[in-house]
């Protein structure tokens, strides 16, 4: 009996320590976490703002892609209600409801079993770039307070909130491309094709005229060959020297396939892994197109594979408008190798 009664008495002892830690334990946790993302602001403000894409980016979607969810009032809107059930531990049952909808700012009152917490995104930036604050202020209930005194909470659902800015910077990213130099760069994979080219190293200022004189003998040397042309006159550049001002360069006609040609036209192939920037405007005027492709390149650690290719989309006999003139620009490449990684 005397051993009982000291075994209540710690039982008593614990449990009275237990309710004494858990008064002067906090109640309130703050989490927060931010991420910069390539793409305009309003496209991150409507993928937070609007229930319907929480399925985009969502950590706890990806962790129960099969979860229930339901959307109580007009979505995006002021005392909408988005509810969850789901089987998974990890994504349990809630709710999240919107208590402030500012163009900048959405806050929320949220409930996934514990306690109800306030929880906001902050939205800044421009038409380039924006910055994504997630906050949450949890609050534990008091039984679960000495719970929270040996746990890292901060770190625990930190985790999942870095996880959905990763999947919300990728979607957002997909659904706005990064403009170089003002021109969205594409990456596009461009069949091996034969081209009849005349090659020589012109001065910037006879560029034109060099395309006026070759293009026809491209198109005339090659159809004596057996062959079609199958796309549009391209101007195919190796070089381009700012100090001496010529390039070296060829006309350039595609064809339907490999042929014997005469009279100087060169049968080159050309084909692979490439970037394409479709350029509108004067075709003199194309400089800031072609940085965007170095600018690109840099950011990608891409490597450029000679030569670079100006296909002209827009016949200016038929176009009088400079405007409206459509080259597209197009950079082949590889993976750009590492020097430093070189074994020597």
């Amino acid at each position: 009996m005397k051993a009982l009664k000291y075994i209540l008495y710690i039982v008593l002892g614990l449990g009275t320590l237990w309710l004494l830690l858990s008064f002067f334990a906090k109640k309130s946790y703050r989490i927060e976490r931010s991420m910069e993302i390539e793409a305009p602001r309003e496209t991150v403000y409507e993928q937070v703002r609007l229930f319907k894409n929480f399925t985009n980016w969502s950590p706890w979607h990806f962790m129960d892609p099969d979860m229930k969810t339901s959307i109580e009032g007009p979505d995006g809107e002021l005392g909408t209600v988005y509810k969850w059930n789901s089987a998974n531990k990890d994504v349990g049952v809630g709710y999240q409801k919107i208590v402030s909808v500012k163009p900048d700012r959405i806050d929320y009152e949220v409930d996934f079993g514990l306690d109800t917490s306030q929880a906001y995104f902050l939205v800044q930036g421009d038409s380039q770039l924006t910055k994504i604050t997630w906050v949450m202020v949890m609050h534990l209930p008091f039984s679960m307070r000495m719970g929270g005194l040996f746990t890292d909470l901060n770190a625990f659902v930190g985790e999942d909130y870095e996880t959905g800015l990763v999947n919300l910077k990728k979607y957002c990213e997909a659904l706005a491309p990064k403009k170089y130099r003002g021109y969205v760069v594409r990456e596009t994979e461009r069949p091996v094709t034969f081209y009849a080219a005349l090659r020589e190293v012109v001065d910037f200022q006879d560029i034109p005229q060099f395309f006026a004189d070759n293009f026809g003998k491209a198109i005339e040397e090659s159809t004596k060959a057996g062959a079609k042309m199958t796309g549009f006159p391209s101007g195919l550049f190796w070089s381009y020297d700012t100090i001496a001002m010529n390039t070296d360069m060829a006309a350039a006609i595609p064809l339907d396939k490999q042929v014997k040609t005469a009279n100087d036209v060169q049968i080159i192939s050309i084909g692979g892994k490439a970037l394409l920037i479709e350029y509108l405007g004067d075709y003199a005027l194309t400089g800031e197109a072609h940085g965007a492709m170095d600018d690109y390149m840099a950011d990608k650690k891409l490597q450029y594979i000679p030569p670079a290719m100006e296909e002209y989309v827009t016949d200016p006999g038929q176009e009088p408008d400079t405007a409206k003139w459509l080259t597209r620009i197009i950079y082949f490449v590889t993976a750009k190798v590492d020097s430093s990684s070189v074994k020597k």
